[in-house]
């Protein structure tokens, strides 16, 4: 049985992975959620908490800051 939770940086280290993941995070400006499936990451910024990723569906690429991320992988993430 898996865990319904995980922690937050065990969810950083599962993001780094290289494999694609599905993630749910909040707008920072708005407060509204995002949903991205298929995506992989690029790299982080470790002192700005920020992370780039590709959406392999478009090409496309964002950049969310590790605190709006509440969930990766159908995973809820805990401070």
């Amino acid at each position: 049985m898996t865990p319904k939770t995980i922690h937050r940086l065990d969810a950083l280290r599962l993001l780094e992975d290289g494999q694609t993941h599905k993630l749910r995070l909040w707008k920072l400006s708005t407060g509204d959620i995002l949903t991205y499936h298929n995506i992989v990451c690029l790299g982080r910024h470790t002192r700005g908490g920020i992370h780039r990723i590709r959406l392999l569906s478009s090409g496309q690429t964002r950049e969310f800051r590790d605190c709006c991320l509440f969930e990766i992988d159908d995973l809820k993430i805990f401070w």
